[in-house]
């Protein structure tokens, strides 16, 4: 509880002095009709001293509606947990093989397929943004509601639609999956509030951290600590390509992150990476980092598929990944304070009416 403005209890003590300067001006301007009728006409208590108390009762509650006392209402909101979901494109040059013996779809044609119907699964209030990869990569729709939008940027990845960005993106043909998942994480730094975001410092230190060998401790600032990235954030990435850890010096001096070093730096934060690979294999120490010993790590999934493939298949896949980031139920306790200042002024008004029927009705008038 608290009072907005404590300043105007000052004004309860000037009651008293209203009253006395009341009392006084009665007495000199009025006289003792009663003592010439007699005793037997005094005035009731109530009609006595009902007026006064009134008038004392509204000037309380006046000066209790300037003060406005607050007082804490709490209640409980339950809410569909939003998700941040990363798609992760590669449009390596082996994404262009035929999905299937006799196929005209080719693995980039299914795997942006896949990714429409992914989207179509999430929520309305899901933030899904997109990033494209092969030599180098680059964001293709940063994480917005509208599912239109997003399924148009996607394409502008598709080979039919021979787009600047598809062409440019396929020129290299490479398959760098550690710097579109870093990508992807800077992506999620920019949405966090303005005084959580690292600075272009303590992100190009976290980067330089990440190349070169494998580590098992990575320094993460301060600020970033504090941010629960568990709660529903994801990085989905499809590849084709074999993944390598790029730990080597001729990978550093090229400034090529260790993808090893990218997963632990996911774990750390909380946030999933789904690795959807087709026609080949991660390292193993890749899918130790990313899955653990036993299979069941925190850091994410690792789903395998064949190089022949059909879009049925695709879709189970995003239908697996779509379940393990299901949106919880949150219950959220808000607070808000809350004026009496309308009560009282309520009250105050009540208090006149009444005064003023007092002092017209014949009944209660003292003589």
């Amino acid at each position: 509880m608290s009072i907005q403005y404590p300043w105007a209890l000052l004004l309860l003590a000037v009651i008293p002095a209203v009253l006395y300067l009341q009392n006084k001006t009665a007495a000199k301007t009025g006289f003792s009709r009663v003592a010439v009728l007699g005793n037997d006409l005094e005035p009731g208590p109530v009609k006595k001293h009902a007026s006064g108390v009134l008038a004392v009762v509204v000037m309380v509650l006046i000066i209790l509606a300037i003060a406005n006392i607050q007082y804490s209402s709490y209640w409980q909101k339950t809410f569909l947990e939003s998700k941040w979901i990363m798609l992760v494109q590669d449009l390596s040059g082996s994404m262009g093989r035929p999905s299937g013996e006799g196929s005209r779809l080719t693995l980039g044609d299914v795997a942006l397929d896949g990714a429409r119907t992914f989207i179509d699964m999430r929520g309305t209030d899901d933030l899904i943004g997109i990033v494209a990869f092969s030599s180098f990569a680059k964001v293709i729709a940063p994480p917005a509601f509208d599912k239109d939008i997003l399924k148009k940027k996607l394409e502008l990845l598709s080979r039919r639609a021979d787009s600047f960005i598809f062409r440019e993106l396929t020129v290299g043909g490479a398959t760098n999956a550690s710097y579109a998942a870093w990508l992807a994480v800077c992506v999620f730094f920019m949405l966090l509030p303005e005084e959580n975001q690292p600075s272009y410092e303590e992100i190009n230190d976290l980067r330089s951290g990440l190349v070169g060998n494998t580590v098992t401790a990575i320094a993460i600032p301060e600020k970033l600590k504090k941010i629960n990235f568990g709660q529903g954030m994801a990085i989905v990435l499809f590849t084709d390509g074999r993944i390598e850890a790029n730990k080597s010096e001729d990978d550093a001096k090229k400034g090529l992150l260790n993808f090893v070093n990218v997963v632990e730096l996911l774990k750390r934060l909380g946030i999933k990476l789904y690795l959807i690979v087709v026609g080949g294999d991660v390292t193993s120490d890749i899918r130790l980092a990313l899955e653990g010993p036993a299979g069941e790590s925190a850091a994410g999934h690792i789903f395998y598929m064949p190089q022949t493939f059909d879009r049925q298949k695709i879709i189970e896949v995003y239908n697996t990944i779509n379940a393990m980031e299901k949106n919880r139920l949150l219950e959220k306790i808000f607070k808000r304070k809350k004026d009496t200042r309308w009560f009282f002024c309520a009250s105050a008004l009540c208090a006149i009416v009444i005064y003023c029927f007092l002092q017209i009705t014949p009944y209660f008038r003292k003589i």
